[in-house]
C-alpha cells in the first residue's frame, strides 16, 4: 500500500490516495509527498555503529582510578565488574557530580558505591532508533550491547549522531 506524506508537517498516511486534508496539522493538502519505505540509518542496527572497545574495571576499585582508565582509554565511563561480569556503569559526570561535587577523596570511594546500576542492555540487532528511544526514554547516554547475553560493546549518543551526520554527505 502507498504511502503519502503531508509536506507541512510530516504526517505520513498508509492508504491509496492522500487524504484531502491533513489530520495532524488541519492543513488542506493539495501537495503530497509519494513516500516510500526507504530506509534510514536509524534502521540499521546497533552492531553497525557500537564500539567493541568496552573498558570494565572491579567494583572494588577506586573512582580515582576509574577516572584515571577513562582519560588513558580516552572513553567517558566504564562498566564495572562483579567477578568479571558488568554489573554497573560508571560515568565522567558521575565521577563529577558524585565524588568532585561532594569534595569526597576519589581514592577512598569504591565503584561499587557510586555506580549506576543495574545495567540496562541492548542486543547488537537492535535498531539505531529503538536504541535512542531507549536512552531518551532513561534518561542515559550509553547503552552496554551484548549478543547472546554476553558484552559485545557500547553504543553511545555520540556514535548514533557521528554516523547519522556522516550519511547525510
Amino acid at each position: 500500500m502507498p504511502k503519502w506524506k503531508c509536506y507541512r508537517c510530516g504526517e505520513v498516511y498508509d492508504q491509496e490516495a492522500p487524504p484531502e486534508t491533513c489530520k495532524k496539522c488541519n492543513a488542506d493538502v493539495s501537495f503530497w509527498i509519494d513516500w516510500t519505505d526507504a530506509r534510514t540509518p536509524l534502521d540499521d542496527a546497533v552492531s553497525k555503529f557500537m564500539s567493541e572497545k568496552l573498558v570494565t574495571i572491579d567494583g572494588n576499585q577506586s573512582a580515582w582510578e576509574a577516572a584515571r582508565i577513562m582519560k588513558e582509554a580516552r572513553v567517558g565511563s566504564v562498566f564495572v565488574t562483579q567477578d568479571s561480569k558488568p554489573v554497573g556503569i560508571v560515568t565522567e559526570r558521575d565521577v563529577l557530580y558524585k565524588i568532585v561535587a561532594e569534595d569526597l577523596p576519589a581514592a577512598h570511594v569504591l565503584l561499587r558505591k557510586i555506580m549506576s546500576s543495574p545495567l540496562v542492555s541492548i542486543e547488537k540487532s537492535t535498531t539505531a532508533r529503538e536504541a535512542i528511544q531507549i536512552m531518551r526514554d532513561k534518561g542515559f547516554r550509553r547503552l552496554l550491547v551484548v549478543s547472546d547475553g554476553s558484552p559485545a560493546g557500547v553504543i553511545t549518543q555520540e556514535d548514533l549522531i557521528e554516523k547519522a551526520l556522516s550519511n547525510q554527505n
